[in-house]
């Protein structure tokens, strides 16, 4: 049975008999495009967000400038050159270093295999179907990374790369066309040149608030990071999750007298160059942190497929959550999994943390799944984009944030001892000892890497 109060059964109403989510979606992607973190789209959709919280009531509204390592991408090229000649066509993957190299491919597939092969690679250049295998590559000595999609149909892939070697994304039927010349013809030699300017960027947070009845100075935190990559409109990832944020923050502000704790509605930038929004803003805030009870990173979701809710190793949530799917009579998969970047800032203090993401994300093992979708292509436009399915997003955050600011009772911060014996922690903590040694091998080899490059750069 379903079991919603009279004022939730309210807020769903408004949420059904408003298109107002999709018509900012669509002002967002059509106006302001990729929203590349530190571009001019970047700041006009920021001062277009802005906009709509002062429309909407919230209070202090305003953006939060940042600072960030970034980049601009100039032009990529891949060539085949043995057994034949043949240009592949490509994008240079943001963050690459800018240089020439020329060297066989070995392909890595999705890395499953990466032990036993890195013994082969010194000198090569790797053809994978995900990023995880880079680091490593390098220290083995690679040379140079191609990103192939791992499905078909989606065009090139974009995506940061660390700043190593030179590295360029393609499209997956270019991928196979290469793995099956290394199967017939025994090898495959190409060519790879990119030129991408580093630089440091601005970029902005756009913050505001819904102050609840007064009963409590604790909050709840909705957000989405709205910057995207150039190369499309970025409405999946992550237009729609961040406009799913903005009408969750429109709806609850007209039940203010309701909510027993304060909502913030905060749209974060530069999350696709590595979190720099959120993590200023839990720095910045570090005091009010300590008032969080929980916060949705939105990340990836209203794409047409069964919305799928994550949770970072909260099992204290479960039954809040079972009970929220069996009163709204929805499919909602829970999964105890880490959630998107901008999660991590804050499940690194203890808060719990969420996300609604698409289902297809997790149709496959490991990460694969969520390269099924149009994530980081060309084609992640808003047509993409099912109001059907933004609506449930925003049903499921409104509902589940309005019974949050009123629970009586709810998990507290984790300690420090009790997030390092997560398994989220020990994951990142893993992440950060390969990226130490990574670190370690660029300072040994920087002037073998340096000499390099300046010699490209003479040749330009």
């Amino acid at each position: 049975m379903v079991k919603l109060s009279n004022i939730e059964k309210n807020i769903i109403g408004d949420i059904r008999s408003s298109s107002e989510a999709m018509d900012n979606l669509i002002v967002l992607c059509d106006e302001y495009g990729g929203r590349l973190a530190g571009s001019e789209e970047n700041r006009k959709a920021a001062e277009f967000l802005l906009g709509k919280f002062k429309e909407y009531e919230f209070e202090d509204p305003h953006l939060e400038s940042f600072k960030f390592p970034g980049s601009e991408v100039i032009s990529g090229k891949l060539e085949m050159l043995e057994p034949l000649r043949k240009d592949i066509p490509c994008i240079c993957l943001p963050m690459a270093v800018t240089g020439q190299v020329e060297a066989d491919v070995v392909y890595l597939g999705h890395g499953e295999n990466l032990e036993m092969q890195l013994g082969d690679l010194e000198g090569k250049i790797i053809l994978t179907s995900d990023r995880a295998p880079i680091p490593k590559s390098v220290m083995a000595g690679a040379i140079g990374v191609i990103w192939m999609r791992p499905f078909p149909l989606l065009g090139q892939t974009t995506g940061v790369t660390p700043s190593i070697l030179p590295s360029v994304g393609i499209k997956y039927e270019d991928g196979m066309m290469l793995k099956r010349f290394i199967e017939r013809r025994g090898r495959v030699k190409v060519r790879i040149k990119t030129e991408c300017r580093h630089l440091i960027r601005e970029s902005w947070n756009v913050c505001g608030e819904i102050p609840g009845n007064g009963n409590s100075d604790e909050f709840i935190m909705f957000g989405g990071h709205y910057d995207g990559h150039e190369i499309a409109q970025a409405a999946f990832d992550c237009g729609a999750p961040s406009m799913a944020s903005l009408e969750i923050g429109r709806i609850l502000s007209k039940y203010r007298e309701h909510l027993d704790r304060n909502v913030r509605i905060v749209l974060f930038s530069s999350e696709e160059f590595g979190c720099w929004g959120s993590k200023d803003y839990a720095k910045r805030h570090a005091e009010d942190m300590k008032k969080m009870r929980f916060t949705y990173q939105f990340d990836s979701c209203a794409g047409g497929s069964t919305q799928v809710l994550t949770i970072d190793h909260w099992p204290e949530l479960v039954p809040f959550f079972d009970k929220l799917r069996e009163d709204l009579n929805i499919e909602m998969p829970l999964i105890q999994q880490k959630g998107p970047g901008d999660t991590e800032a804050f499940f690194r203090l203890g808060i719990p943390t969420g996300c609604v993401r698409e289902g297809r994300r997790f149709d496959h093992p490991g990460s694969l799944g969520g390269l099924s979708t149009v994530w980081h292509t060309y084609y992640d436009t808003v047509d993409k984009i099912d109001p059907r399915s933004l609506r449930e997003v925003i049903t499921i955050g409104a509902i589940s944030g309005y019974r949050m600011a009123n629970a009586v009772d709810w998990p507290k911060h984790r300690t420090p001892e009790e997030i390092e014996k997560t398994p989220i922690m020990q994951a990142l903590n893993r992440a950060k000892e390969q990226n130490k040694k990574l670190k370690t091998y660029l300072e040994s080899n920087k002037e073998k890497l340096w000499s390099e490059a300046k010699e490209y750069m003479k040749r330009l």
